[in-house]
């Protein structure tokens, strides 16, 4: 049981490497993340301290994400008013350029934001999208949804 232990230990340290970078875990504090906004302004999760966040990270090439993406403009329609709810959508490998024109040939209106370096992405554990998470008022990570969900629930 030590030797397994200790392997474990060995295992994470290897794998992290030498950034350590915290990664999201449900029912733990979410890592702190830097975004940049349609205008090229750093946003931190720290700005929406006191706010329900839903961080969605997708993609406009990925057939699921476009599936998805009527429920997410819904779910921004009826959210955005909220002044405790902060709906973040971020461009998961793609130019932002190209996402914009899907956005807009589409009708849609969602706030987009970027993640320079996939810093935001690797923190979350982002391994496709999309992938989304909820992030409660207290900064607590409060749900994880891999692939696409049912946002007329939320």
């Amino acid at each position: 049981m030590l030797v397994a232990g200790l392997l474990f230990v060995l295992f994470t340290q290897v794998e992290r490497g030498p950034r350590q970078t915290r990664r999201a875990v449900v029912g733990l504090e979410a890592p702190a993340f830097v975004l940049l906004d349609g205008e090229g302004a750093a946003v931190r999760l720290s700005d929406f301290r006191g706010k329900t966040v839903f961080l969605h990270f997708w993609a406009s090439w990925c057939k699921n994400c476009r599936e998805e993406m009527p429920f997410i403009q819904d779910l921004y329609e009826r959210k955005k008013s909220d002044p405790d709810f902060v709906l973040v959508s971020v461009v998961y490998r793609e130019d932002p350029a190209e996402t914009l024109r899907f956005m807009e040939a589409n009708g849609y209106d969602i706030p987009l934001y970027t993640d320079p370096g996939e810093e935001a992405a690797r923190a979350y554990g982002v391994t496709g999208v999309p992938e989304t998470f909820v992030i409660g008022a207290d900064g607590i990570l409060k749900k994880r949804v891999i692939g696409p969900g049912n946002w007329n629930e939320l």
